[in-house]
């Protein structure tokens, strides 16, 4: 069920759903979609006109911004299968620090974040679960099956808080030198800061998760000796050959230019012809 895209709808809503919305969409803005038009939506009570800005923009996951008196500051983190809501939480925002409010950091745009999930709620409940798979999927922009350390320089770190707190922390990853192999490293706070309480929740069907979860047989093909599938399916073989001798291989010989005189001391046909061109060229 993970995404490629995500999109941000708007209902009139308050200057701090727009700033976290904005700094959300910061954070995937390489294959994310803004959407600024404020779209009269109630997620929870008919999700028809957000399935069709979904599929419009051929997008599977969204975060969805209101404000009202009964619900303050308010963001709905969704995906979709099929063309149909699967998962939805909703959020009230209690606490924000923006991008801007820390100092430039020297995260790379497209960086990987490493994910970091903290606090036994993810594994007691089990819709605290779909939460952390939600998010692995929502921060998660490619995957990869190694890590570089000297290029992991941008961390998230989410905690869930009893009863029903979720913090979300950006940190910058500095290694300095330590004196010995392992380098000292230190976590600097960068955007984006979030304290949000969880509000409703509307998790898909045991069923219809497990349809959703199910893989393509292309990548559930096993291992073969020096055979291999990419992420399509397609099959990769690698052929080894015997070492070759290159003394052994024919090779054209290369014909040398030809003389401007025959072994007898006469001049070639090109020759008199070559001398009778520049005599023209001089006459």
């Amino acid at each position: 069920s993970s995404g490629i895209n995500a999109e941000w709808p708007l209902r009139p809503g308050s200057q701090v759903v727009t700033d976290v919305l904005k700094d959300l969409y910061k954070t995937r803005r390489q294959i994310g979609i803004m959407l600024n038009k404020k779209n009269p939506i109630l997620p929870f009570e008919s999700t028809e006109t957000l399935e069709d800005l979904m599929r419009k923009q051929d997008t599977s996951l969204f975060v969805f911004g209101s404000h009202n008196k009964k619900r303050p500051h308010n963001v709905v983190f969704g995906r979709t299968y099929d063309g149909k809501v699967l998962d939805m939480v909703e959020f009230g925002i209690t606490q924000h620090k923006l991008f801007k409010d820390f100092k430039n950091p020297k995260v790379p745009l497209g960086a990987k974040p490493c994910l970091i999930f903290n606090g036994d709620m993810f594994e007691k409940y089990e819709e605290w679960g779909v939460i952390q798979n939600y998010f692995s999927d929502f921060f998660c922009i490619a995957k990869t099956s190694s890590i570089n350390l000297e290029g992991l320089v941008y961390v998230i770190s989410i905690t869930s808080v009893e009863p029903s707190t979720i913090l979300i922390r950006s940190y910058e990853v500095n290694m300095k030198k330590s004196g010995t192999n392992v380098p000292y490293v230190d976590l600097e706070q960068i955007g984006l800061s979030l304290d949000l309480t969880v509000r409703r929740t509307k998790l898909a069907e045991p069923e219809l998760r497990r349809i959703a979860l199910k893989q393509p047989k292309a990548l559930k093909i096993g291992k073969t000796k020096n055979i291999s599938h990419d992420m399509a399916g397609t099959k990769l073989a690698k052929v080894h050959m015997t070492k070759q001798d290159m003394s052994e291989i024919p090779q054209s010989k290369m014909k040398g230019a030809k003389r401007g005189k025959d072994d007898t001391g006469n001049e070639s046909k090109r020759s008199k012809a070559s001398n009778e061109v520049e005599a023209m060229d001089t006459s």
